[in-house]
């Protein structure tokens, strides 16, 4: 079950250029379409924002349960 305070990264190896980011479940909330969703807040940088289904961030190929950076 996904709840706000998780923390998510993506599966896999990270973009050229770019470090895995870890991403902290700020709220979970249905849309107006009916679909339940994840509001996610970067831990290194809180102006990054994004909105995932719960579907998608549960899909173990793409994201997985991550320990909240220190």
């Amino acid at each position: 079950m996904i709840e706000r305070g998780q923390n998510y990264q993506e599966v896999g190896p990270p973009r050229v250029g770019s470090r895995r980011l870890v991403w902290l479940v700020e709220d979970v909330f249905i849309g107006t379409d009916g679909q339940q969703y994840a509001r996610l807040v970067c831990h290194a940088d809180p102006s990054l924002r994004k909105t995932l289904a719960l579907v998608a961030l549960a899909d173990r190929k793409r994201y997985a349960r991550a320990v909240a950076p220190s």
